[in-house]
């Protein structure tokens, strides 16, 4: 795949599917390069006249020691003494896209040597990713993970491979001032949790015909009585996805039809936050000191509060969302609202049939609960008090990136249990919900009472596809 990094920014999608498309083909422009030698040859200057932090000093605590000797050396002691390489080890998509955060950051010009940025662009292509382990960020700077792709860099490392450049003086600390590998990871978890908010209108869809909801609910005037910008994009969307439905069966229908607009579109709205907040960080210098105008600003720009917040935000909007999907699953056990018999079983002799799909959703529901706990509420206070803060965003990120698999496989058992009943009340494939019945033509026909990974597994592994059908047809 081939991306060109200077110029245009870098936006989260383009990320997103760079560090999952394989081995790159990385063009640094030619006016990225050149920001990134004027910033370093500012470096090189002020550094030539008075104490930098981090170059000339030590960092932390350490910043008014002054370095004496080669300054080389004592870049490669930092990344070594920071590279701690504990926990467990990152993807392969989390590192590479890190990887291409820092490229992006660092063609803004504030500092870094050129020469990294190339051999950051060899690592890519050769598409050979070190083992990066993941504790140490506390969201005032990714240190230990870019100290391990910096020490990978030198050919050092748990498998960093070749050298690709010798450490020179002021490498380090430019390479680590970053928050790349939360800013990635929040790429990708937004990327996946778009894919999901998308897939799961289709699902709630097709357990809205199942139950012969009423679209009411949905209508263009309630959602302008009330136009926040989620609340009308899921109206917008389920209006589509349930035009020529079924006369309704109800009044009123539970909550998990009837919310869904300002629930989902909370959700929305949280993760459209998330977008422009790194739409900026992907793309913004982040080194501390940052060479700009001729001038070495020691600065905080390395604390990722506004990630952190965005982060927390979106996970703690997945709750109310999740929890939605598995009310309407319950909703489709219920024969009162189904018109089958309960837990749509093949007949009602005792038979289990998907109940035990409640208890699925409701382990991996509450699991999505505890981790939404939000990072920004912790307190830390580090070499020797001197740093007492921290966002605790590479916090957030991980718990993001660890609830996607809980929510996807909420919304794959809501999807299995609304396809049965589809099928049990003999419902056609026709409509806008014609393709996404065609999807679930794999799932197991058999009534019986028997185990539901397999079908749950097929429609996790089908929701990508899904929401690409939604926005076709919305």
């Amino acid at each position: 795949m081939k991306l060109v990094l200077g110029d245009a920014p870098l936006t989260p999608a383009a990320l997103a599917a760079a560090a999952r498309g394989g081995s790159l083909d990385i063009e640094l422009t030619a006016d990225a390069r050149e920001r990134m030698a004027a910033g370093h040859a500012a470096a090189e200057h002020i550094a030539g006249h008075r104490a930098v932090y981090g170059r000339t000093t030590g960092v932390g605590a350490n910043r008014h020691v002054d370095v004496t000797g080669d300054l080389g050396d004592h870049a490669l002691r930092l990344l070594r003494s920071h590279a701690g390489g504990v926990g467990e080890p990152l993807p392969e998509d989390v590192v590479r896209a890190t990887v291409l955060v820092r490229l992006a950051q660092m063609a803004a010009g504030g500092g870094s040597r050129p020469e990294v940025a190339v051999a950051l662009v060899d690592m890519l292509a050769a598409d050979r990713m070190p083992t990066v382990r993941d504790l140490g960020g506390l969201g005032t700077g990714d240190l230990t993970v870019l100290a391990q792709i910096g020490l990978a860099l030198a050919g050092e490392g748990e498998n960093g491979g070749p050298a690709r450049i010798a450490v020179g003086p002021g490498d380090a600390l430019p390479l680590m001032s970053s928050n790349a590998a939360t800013f990635a990871t929040a790429a990708l978890v937004l990327a996946d949790l778009w894919d999901l908010l998308e897939a799961g209108h289709g699902i709630a869809a097709l357990t809205f015909q199942a139950l012969r909801g009423n679209r009411e609910a949905f209508a263009d005037a309630v959602a302008e009585a009330r136009p926040l910008p989620g609340i009308t994009l899921v109206s917008a969307r389920l209006r589509a996805l349930t035009a020529g439905a079924e006369p309704p069966a109800r009044r009123q229908d539970p909550f998990g039809l009837r919310c869904l607009p300002p629930v989902a579109g909370a959700l929305a709205w949280a993760l459209a936050g998330l977008h422009d907040v790194l739409a900026v960080e992907i793309n913004a210098a982040a080194e501390n000191p940052l060479f700009a105008g001729g001038e070495a600003l020691h600065n905080g720009g390395f604390h990722a509060a506004s990630c952190a917040l965005a982060l927390d935000g979106a996970r703690l909007a997945l709750v109310p969302f999740g929890s939605l999907a598995g009310a309407r699953l319950s909703h489709l056990m219920s024969p009162d609202l189904t018109g089958l018999h309960p837990f749509l079983a093949a007949d009602a002799s005792g038979s289990s049939g998907l109940m035990i799909a409640e208890y699925l959703a409701a382990d991996a529901l509450a699991r999505l609960r505890t981790g939404a706990t939000p990072a920004v509420l912790g307190s830390v206070s580090i070499s020797r008090g001197l740093e007492e803060h921290a966002s605790f965003a590479w916090q957030s990120a991980g718990h993001a990136r660890r609830s996607v698999p809980l929510l996807r496989t909420v919304l794959a058992l809501e999807w299995v249990a609304a396809e049965r009943a589809l099928r049990l009340r003999g419902v056609p494939a026709a409509g806008p919900l014609a393709a996404a019945r065609e999807l679930a033509a794999a799932f197991d026909d058999r009534l019986e009472d028997r185990p539901l990974g397999g079908d749950a597994a097929l429609a996790e592994a089908a929701l990508p596809s899904l929401a690409e059908l939604v926005r076709s047809v919305a």
